[in-house]
């Protein structure tokens, strides 16, 4: 019977598992989200962990970095083999450590769903392959999501996660619908900004699009019908683009926003906006 269960979007399993060392529990944390697994202690020491995939510090790493949504703790349970022997302060301060590491690189991977592909881009002679991008390489077949590859590859989310982000950046694999995709979120956001802001978003996206050379590259992406707000894409963009169109649309619009609403109803407008994006 569990002794009790926690709201793991709230807390941070780090957190819990140091709660119930000091209290130098025996038992098991079993916790579920995008990774299913079990966290075991002896009297205080973290003894045991297991993910389905990896079990030891591995499987504690993967657990910490990913999203959880629930924790049920039942004592007196006793793990059947360890897997682990260092001290909870060691464990925190590696964990930690490949936290920083790992935030790093998750912002350029794609989708857990995506399904990726490999491209016709030859190895520049200067790169040399290690054994588990040669692995992780293989399993990209264009039939496999980054999560079937992450939970097939064996070799613990961290490191498969790190490898797929290098491939992508020397160029080897590719996300086929990423173009697709980046548009979409750019399309979103736009209509978003319309419905909120109506003609003087689109008097605004005017001045903004006329401003310079770049800005009328990045506006000519995209064509709006000026009666109905409709907007269809012209020229796809890549993510550095997006993201110059975003950050530079953004700035503007905030230095112009309160010279027509005044600041107070510009901020509700600002939160409008972002009520409509999430």
């Amino acid at each position: 019977m569990a002794d009790f269960e926690i709201n793991l979007k709230e807390f941070n399993l780090s957190d819990v598992l140091q709660f119930l060392v000091q209290m130098k529990k025996t038992g098991v944390i079993r916790v579920s989200g995008e990774l299913n697994g079990e966290v075991y202690l002896k009297e205080g020491h973290i003894v045991h962990a297991s993910d389905g995939t990896e079990k030891g510090f591995e499987s504690l790493l993967n657990l910490s970095l990913v999203h959880l949504e629930k924790g049920v703790f039942e004592s007196g349970v006793r793990a059947t083999e360890q897997t682990i022997s260092e001290d909870v302060g060691k464990l925190n301060e590696n964990i930690e450590r490949r936290r920083v590491e790992f935030e790093k690189i998750k912002d350029r991977l794609p989708p857990r769903d995506a399904v990726l592909a490999k491209s016709t881009k030859e190895l520049p002679s200067a790169v040399a392959l290690r054994r588990t991008d040669w692995q992780v390489l293989a399993m990209v077949d264009g039939k496999r999501t980054i999560n079937e590859i992450i939970a097939q590859s064996q070799l613990g989310g961290y490191e498969t996660i790190k490898t797929i982000v290098w491939l992508k950046e020397q160029g080897l694999i590719y996300d086929p619908k990423e173009v697709e995709r980046l548009m979409a979120g750019l399309l979103k956001y736009l209509n978003a900004f319309f419905k909120v802001f109506g003609k003087n978003g689109l008097n605004w996206f005017r001045r903004w699009s006329e401003l310079n050379l770049e800005n009328q590259t990045l506006g000519a992406s995209i064509n709006i019908n000026e009666e109905t707000f409709e907007i269809t894409v012209q020229n796809p963009l890549i993510q550095e683009q997006i993201d110059k169109f975003r950050n530079g649309f953004d700035e503007f619009i905030r230095a112009e926003g309160p010279q027509i609403y005044g600041k107070l109803l510009f901020k509700k407008k600002l939160e409008e906006l972002s009520a409509e994006l999430k």
